[in-house]
């Protein structure tokens, strides 16, 4: 998020920290390679707890944050569960996707400047 947003760097207070449980993401849903790697809403989280430990609302903000994000898990594991295992993209080749594409645009180029 860091990366796409540098213009919040100036304004925002940066927190970094090691978590101290695992995410909810199951191995069978996660991109990350570590287990200690968590998403964006536990991050924001936990960053809420380090942040404002004391307050009330931020312990409530998180309890919704992690619930969301359970909600989410369930949601993915049942969808994937219920889909077909057929491949998504069977006969893909992205290079013949890209080269249609520039032929085409080339073509609308010609006909607008020719």
């Amino acid at each position: 998020m860091r990366m796409q947003s540098p213009e919040l760097m100036s304004v925002c207070q940066q927190v970094q920290f090691l978590s101290e449980s695992e995410s909810i993401y199951p191995d069978s849903l996660r991109k990350e390679p570590e287990k200690h790697c968590l998403s964006t809403l536990e991050s924001c989280g936990q960053a809420l707890m380090y942040l404002e430990p004391s307050i009330e609302s931020a312990k409530r903000a998180k309890q919704t944050l992690e619930g969301a994000m359970r909600c989410m898990v369930e949601k993915r594991i049942s969808v994937s569960e219920s889909r077909d295992r057929e491949p998504r993209w069977e006969g893909y080749q992205p290079k013949k996707r890209i080269y249609d594409k520039n032929k085409q645009r080339n073509e609308i180029k010609k006909q607008l400047f020719n």
